[in-house]
């Protein structure tokens, strides 16, 4: 009696432990739960196309600067502005806006896909029954899921960038199709894929070190609440952002030179012996620029493509964790009707069923 006493008596101080594994169970289906991949594409799709578009002057001043330095010209940020809209207007800041939202929009709707398919491989349970991922495990999902929907995106990336430099480099493109078409039949399927090399080198490092920083900084400024607001998630990703583009300037300066064939073009005004010595390869074009104009050839365009950067990731993952509950709530709302429709008339086949029979 005794015995079974102290026994009932100890049993409370040992159940804090023991239904631990149940309660992570429980809070981690509440944790996953929602998760859906239709909800994550179309946050990620909507919120590409949307911010890209607001940005998109930034882009159109970077690829000129890093274009004219390969004519030997080097022009400030406000200066470059300045020289684009004498060409045309306030409207030439905005070339290559239609590649450029079907790019991030495919793009981003893509690697959230990605992203939230491979996280669940990489997340971990923390004390607290929550749910977390390594500093590594950020870096690999991140990384990983961006240089998918860069390889898938490449084709439109090469129209983005021909179009934004079309009034000083030369190509003349109706819009997207036309463009799409016009180097497939000039350029085959490898000019499609131009500087794929180094769109991956700026791609995939930017999204590792950029995921595995917006991860860390969300956790910290969260504090004890379940769901970072607003106001956190843009801060995160801000400072995440100007990490990760600075330690990525130099890849995106050589996939700049090679989407534009300006290797080819800078040296074929010398005659067709240079042309042909021109650097072609990703490499080769980076120790051309070192040897040419050193670390700051390197960082042309460093300026806006961080503000770009910056405001782009920064708004497109903030609008996205804005969307991706709310999308995730209104699938929810619509299968829980679909499953009231169904059972209804299931209901009522089981009635005219039950009156046929009496």
């Amino acid at each position: 009696m005794g015995a079974a006493a102290s026994a009932q008596s100890a049993q409370p101080e040992s159940q804090p432990q023991q239904p631990t594994q149940q309660q992570q169970q429980n809070g981690g289906s509440k944790k996953r739960k929602g998760k859906s991949k239709a909800a994550s594409a179309l946050s990620g799709v909507i919120s590409g196309a949307l911010v890209s578009a607001a940005v998109q002057p930034l882009d159109v001043i970077r690829t000129r600067m890093q274009a004219d330095l390969a004519h030997g010209m080097m022009r400030s940020t406000v200066g470059t502005m300045r020289t684009i809209m004498a060409e045309g207007g306030w409207t030439t800041l905005w070339r290559g806006t239609q590649p450029t939202v079907i790019r991030l929009g495919l793009g981003a709707g893509l690697h959230f896909l990605i992203l939230e398919s491979v996280k669940p491989l990489f997340e971990q349970r923390q004390a607290d029954g929550s749910l977390a991922m390594s500093a590594m495990g950020a870096m690999i999902t991140g990384g990983l899921s961006r240089t998918l929907a860069a390889v898938a995106a490449c084709p439109f990336t090469i129209v983005k960038t021909r179009m934004e430099y079309s009034g000083a480099g030369g190509h003349a493109y109706r819009g997207t199709l036309h463009a799409l078409s016009s180097i497939w039949r000039h350029e085959g399927v490898r000019g499609l894929y131009a500087g794929l090399g180094p769109t991956a080198l700026s791609q995939a490092p930017f999204s590792a070190l950029y995921y595995m920083f917006y991860t860390r900084l969300q956790r910290q400024l969260k504090g004890d609440s379940e769901r970072p607001s607003m106001g956190v998630n843009f801060v995160s990703g801000t400072l995440a952002a100007v990490a990760a583009t600075v330690l990525t300037q130099p890849a995106d300066v050589v996939r700049t030179r090679m989407q534009l064939n300006l290797a080819t073009a800078t040296a074929g005004a010398a005659g067709a012996a240079a042309a042909a010595a021109a650097p072609h390869t990703t490499v080769g074009i980076f120790r051309h620029i070192m040897a040419e104009h050193g670390v700051r050839g390197l960082l042309s365009g460093a300026a806006p493509r961080v503000v770009k950067r910056t405001l782009q990731t920064a708004l497109l993952w903030t609008l996205y964790e804005e969307l991706f509950p709310a999308f995730t709530r209104l699938g929810e709302a619509v299968t829980r009707m679909r499953q009231g429709q169904a059972g209804g008339s299931g209901e009522a086949d089981g009635a005219g069923s039950h009156s046929k029979g009496a």
